[in-house]
């Protein structure tokens, strides 16, 4: 019997019925496959089947609806027109799931457990192979046009639900690996090291500093590869800003301090309200189309394991941080804590500690017509975007050079600009064309220019900050990642749509480290560095013991023998059980859950 007849059974005799059931189908076999990608991502949430069907049902409505939408011009009242159409729809969806499968498998291989990616490649083997299959025989009923009988339409019934079953487990099939929790850790500090300095630089890059130097543009700089070390530090892939420097600041892959992404979902219409914290990469999901999902901005309680910060507070070194991502809900640190969203106009309890110092921060702003002569003569031709990145960063530079004269017992400091990567995404391209290029033009002068002024706007700041402090010091100058000018088809996509002046952080590029102070290995660059080895490095520098948690290692090869023997390498189980109790975090009167609401 032809496939029309089995749909006559079940949608009677109606066209319209018929026609409509044919339309919704490949929404609903897409809303099942997102829903099992999306708790692939997520292996924190529990799995279970009612879980999985009711998430999966929710995208399948909203999914079947645009599905109905698009394909209802082309089979309005042809009904042959729908059954020749279905099979190429399910096909295209489970060859697009597929695809999306191995894609997030391997981006986000830093974002996911080991365990859960093999599962998640094996479920999108599995989905290749049905939509081949699929294929082969929409095919063969297509050229030349033959009618769909009962083992044809059975095929395609199989293969989609068994895809759908292939998802669910695969991903009920991965079991967390268990580990032994550490034991617990006394730290007695048999030594006074130095006072750190952690400075952070949105999207710096060597590609443009190297070429700075030589030209003797960025002095100080030159005065950290000559008497320090240096070197590119090897990011993760792909450029998640707040994970990035979440691990930068952990040493820990991203998966294991769970700061994944910029914004999160809350399941709503699940009892326990889950929050997948990690979301599909390059695959917008829109807000209005997922009904009982809700947007959510990941914050300080996101984060698992302890920051540098947090644990030389533990061990009582007095600590503190400007504008690092995701610090907010702040925590009580025995000198100062500035949030990122202090700086963006957030002046409650909670963005910044102690109160009477965030009182007084605000009167540090400063708005563009307050610059002084000197920013506006050297960013002249600058677009109000940089002019207020620039302001942005000022405020946080003479913020903290007024907290450290205010806290002379400070022993570490950490400050995180981020106007340099608004410079870069603009201008950087621009630079490398004139600088390194040698295409002189005149917009192509300006960018160069532009990113110039930036630069050595923060390598006097750099300069001022390391003058400032006597007796033992040390200066660490990081960034996660960098930009970078766009290359291959990337130039000719900026090229053609005007944007070649700008920079880009995609795919990701290498950031930097440099290392000047007590031990450092003069003149010293780098081979090989990872942004999981900055925590543990700075732990040694300080003469503190390095937690067998982390992902990264020492940079051995950054110090000087003479430092190296005698300053051994000591370890110790988990800063995270060390005994006594951690700093506290200022709660907000009103919510109580693990990130808030997107504004």
């Amino acid at each position: 019997m032809p496939a029309e007849a089995a749909l006559r059974r079940f949608f009677g005799s109606s066209r319209n019925a018929r026609e409509s059931a044919l339309n919704l189908l490949p929404g609903l076999l897409a809303g099942a496959q997102l829903a099992g990608l999306l708790l692939f991502l997520n292996p924190d949430i529990p799995f279970d089947w009612f879980r999985f069907f009711r998430i999966s049902a929710v995208l399948g409505i909203v999914l079947a609806i645009v599905s109905a939408g698009s394909l209802t011009p082309f089979t309005w009242r042809r009904v042959g027109a729908a059954q020749r159409v279905l099979p190429w729809t399910i096909t295209a969806v489970l060859s697009s799931a597929a695809l999306i499968d191995w894609l997030q498998a391997s981006f986000l291989a830093f974002y996911t457990p080991p365990g859960i990616n093999i599962r998640l490649i094996k479920a999108a083997g599995l989905l290749s192979v049905a939509a081949v299959v699929l294929f082969y025989t929409a095919l063969l009923h297509s050229f030349p046009a033959r009618r769909y009988g009962y083992r044809s339409v059975l095929l395609f019934v199989v293969l989609s639900m068994a895809s759908v079953y292939a998802l669910g487990e695969r991903r009920e099939a991965y079991r967390p690996r268990s580990e032994s929790a550490p034991l617990p850790s006394l730290v007695e500090l048999e030594e006074k090291g130095p006072t750190l300095f952690v400075v952070g630089l949105e999207g710096a890059t060597l590609d443009a500093i190297l070429p700075l130097v030589q030209e003797g543009q960025l002095p100080f700089f030159g005065q950290i590869i000559e008497r320090g070390a240096h070197a590119r530090l090897e990011p993760l892939s792909p450029t998640l800003r707040s994970a990035l420097w979440t691990s930068l600041a952990t040493g820990k892959f991203p998966y294991k301090h769970g700061a994944l992404s910029e914004t999160s979902l809350r399941v709503n219409f699940l009892p326990d309200q889950p929050l997948m914290t990690l979301l599909p990469w390059g695959l917008p999901l829109p807000d209005r189309l997922m009904p009982g999902f809700r947007r959510v901005r990941p914050n300080a309680k996101t984060r698992r394991g302890l920051a540098l910060w947090e644990i030389f507070s533990r061990v009582n070194l007095k600590t503190g941080v400007i504008s690092w991502p995701l610090l907010y809900p702040v925590t009580e640190t025995s000198a100062f804590t500035f949030s990122e969203r202090y700086f963006a106009g957030n002046f409650s309890a909670v963005a910044a500690l102690p109160p009477e110092l965030a009182e007084r921060g605000i009167l540090f702003q400063i708005g563009l017509n307050e610059l002084g002569p000197e920013p506006l003569a050297a960013f002249s031709d600058a677009p109000s975007a940089v002019l207020s990145a620039l302001a942005g960063d000022i405020w946080r530079e003479s913020l903290g050079r007024f907290l450290l004269e205010q806290r002379q017992d400070l022993r570490c400091f950490f400050i995180l600009l981020p106007g340099l990567g608004e410079v870069s995404t603009r201008y950087l391209g621009g630079f490398s064309a004139f600088e390194i290029e040698g295409i002189r033009n005149e917009r192509r002068r300006t960018a160069a220019q532009l990113v110039t002024a930036y630069y050595r706007h923060l390598d006097s700041y750099l300069a001022g900050l390391w003058q400032r402090q006597k007796g033992p010091k040390f200066l660490a100058v990081v960034s996660p990642f960098g930009a970078q000018s766009p290359e291959g088809w990337r130039r000719v996509w900026f090229a053609t749509t005007g944007r070649s002046n700008e920079g880009s952080f995609s795919p990701a590029a290498d950031g930097i480290l440099f290392l000047l102070g007590e031990g450092v290995k003069a003149g010293h660059f780098l081979e090989r560095a990872s942004v999981l080895d900055v925590v543990p490095t700075l732990l040694y520098a300080t003469r503190l013991p390095i937690s067998r948690e982390l992902d990264g290692q020492v940079l051995v090869d950054a110090f000087s023998g003479e430092f190296l023997a005698r300053t051994p390498l000591n370890f110790v189980p988990s800063y995270e059980t060390l005994v006594g109790e951690p700093p506290s975090r200022v709660e907000e009167v009103s919510s109580s859950s693990s990130a808030v609401e997107v504004e």
